[in-house]
């Protein structure tokens, strides 16, 4: 202790404050204070870190807190004179080892890590998903197309399924084969899986609006149930198409988006080859393409009348060649000549394949005419009656020239533009048509082939009334004439009022006698009630 300091230097703090400066430190601070401030601060920080005594503590006792408000005081010094006798009790005994107990239950409890499950609430619906599940293949190829291929092989539609055959818009094709297990002999197929998850082929509201099997709605939103009705379509076309006796595939099982059907191709898995492709060989190969040419009229005017369908994309590249014979596929977008556009995509098949066949030479009839060759109910639709129909189409059109030949291409033109209505109600001037009708020009009509198969003229003033009297049949006829004549009211007439209050008095007396006397007759023939009861209770089966 210095002698020059006072008896409180002891007392006095170790800095002194200077005006306008503050604090300043007059003593400097003993290196063991610093030292030992220093590691409390780092003891502090590592118990922050390592301290997990506070997580197993005990648990209150629920005795503890039942009690009322009034108690807590006398339930809180009872609590700590316990804890003060236990800490001042057995001194002598070492300290437990508190952090090797912490240890040890929290290895015990890491076992039961798994069993927080806190990514999600949904633990029992939701499933942990990679993104190599959803993956899709070759654009068609995902895990659930992959599931339904085996299940093909499975039910035993197809024994092997090899590479792509085609690849389109909206499908792939695959080659397949099935094996005969008692024969050993192996059938080639194709299965054709469409487009889900990757598509290129969008536009398919044209074909589906106002088609009937499509009046139950379609979800443009979902690709997958749009075009499992787009699979589903094509199926029961290629029916239609394949029970006419229509060279096509041959359709055996769809589920879902993958239809399997006929392989059109040889032996080897080698498919038949397009139209666009085919190569014809010898001295008449432009005899060869008019035959084919005549051979698809023919087929065209089949799917109409026969099968009630137009093709709607008909061209050389749905079209497969063989042996001088056409084979028809691709008829998802086909439909049903009620179709409000169906029309417009039969003229639109019309020219493609004018166009076609006019590249390879072929002399083609005109657009109109072969529409109505095609959209006439009279007429063969068999061959070779079809053949000979075409060939009369050929010798009654006229020569035509180098400028004949230009305005017939002009008239192809108009014709594909021209409205032409599927209705009475789209008939922009009914009255118009019917005077045409009625003068016997209704021919000139470009829907004259829709309409009515007969449409029976009005009758002249002065000719015999009996026959307008005729058969049920020609008065139904008669109210399908497109002109309202007056002679039509005759039907109306007044005839004689049904009922017997319009009768005569005395022969609604003799009729009211008649059927008295003959009741009476019918009642003298009549069984006693007590007999009918006699029989019907021996005759009838008694309860056991």
């Amino acid at each position: 202790m210095d002698p020059a300091a006072g008896p409180a230097a002891p007392h006095e703090p170790p800095y002194q404050y200077t005006a306008n400066q503050g604090y300043q430190q007059t003593e400097e601070i003993p290196r063991e204070l610093q030292t030992q401030k220093d590691d409390g601060a780092a003891l502090v920080e590592q118990e922050d870190d390592n301290d997990f005594d506070d997580i197993f503590e005990e648990d209150f006792d629920d005795n503890e807190w039942s009690a009322d408000a009034g108690d807590l005081t006398k339930s809180y010094n009872r609590q700590r004179n316990a804890d003060g006798a236990a800490a001042r009790s057995n001194q002598q005994k070492p300290t437990a080892n508190t952090f090797a107990s912490v240890d040890d239950q929290v290895s015990a409890l890491s076992k039961h890590a798994a069993k927080l499950r806190l990514d999600t609430v949904k633990q029992d619906v939701e499933k942990d998903k990679d993104k190599a599940d959803r993956a899709t293949s070759e654009q068609v190829l995902d895990q659930r197309t992959r599931m339904i291929l085996l299940q093909m092989i499975n039910r035993g539609f197809v024994s092997e399924v090899h590479g792509a055959i085609s690849t389109g818009k909206e499908a792939n094709v695959y080659g397949a084969v099935l094996h005969d297990d008692q024969t050993g002999e192996a059938t080639q197929r194709a299965i054709k899986v469409y487009k889900t998850a990757i598509l290129s082929f969008k536009d398919r509201e044209r074909y589906i609006t106002g088609e009937h099997r499509f009046k139950g709605g379609f979800d443009k939103g979902n690709n997958r149930k749009m075009v499992k009705l787009w699979a589903e379509k094509e199926f029961r076309n290629l029916r239609r198409i394949y029970t006419a006796g229509i060279p096509c595939p041959e359709p055996i099982s769809l589920k879902l988006h993958v239809l399997v059907m006929g392989f059109l191709g040889d032996r080897k898995g080698w498919a038949y080859p397009r139209l666009r492709d085919a190569t014809l060989t010898g001295d008449d190969v432009d005899q060869q393409w008019y035959k084919l040419y005549v051979q698809l009229l023919g087929i065209m005017r089949r799917i109409y009348q026969v099968c009630r369908l137009v093709h709607a994309d008909l061209s050389e590249y749905n079209i497969l060649y063989h042996k001088e014979k056409l084979y028809i596929i691709d008829v998802s977008q086909s439909v049903e000549p009620d179709h409000p556009r169906s029309l417009e995509f039969l003229r639109m098949d019309i020219k493609n394949v004018g166009d076609f066949f006019r590249r390879k030479g072929v002399d083609t009839l005109a657009d109109r005419a072969i529409f109505n060759f095609i959209t006439t109910p009279e007429g063969p639709v068999e061959e070779p009656e079809m053949a000979k129909a075409i060939e009369t189409l050929y010798e009654t059109r006229a020569d035509t020239s180098e400028d004949q030949a230009a305005q017939i291409e002009v008239d192809n033109e108009v014709f594909r533009n021209q409205y032409i209505p599927q209705t009475l109600e789209q008939v922009y001037d009914i009255e118009k048509d019917a005077q045409k009708v009625t003068q016997g020009e209704g021919n000139d009509l470009v829907y004259s082939n829709l309409l009515a198969d007969q449409v029976i003229a009005p009758k002249k003033d002065g000719e015999d009334g009996e026959e307008e009297q005729g058969s049920t049949s020609d008065s139904d006829d008669e109210g399908a004439s497109l002109s309202g004549d007056s002679n039509d009211e005759a039907n109306f007439e007044k005839g004689p009022p049904r009922g017997r209050r319009f009768e005569d008095k005395d022969e609604k007396k003799a009729h009211k006698q008649a059927v008295k006397e003959a009741k009476r007759e019918k009642r003298k023939e009549k069984m006693p009630k007590h007999l009918k009861k006699k029989i019907v209770a021996t005759s009838s089966r008694r309860k056991k």
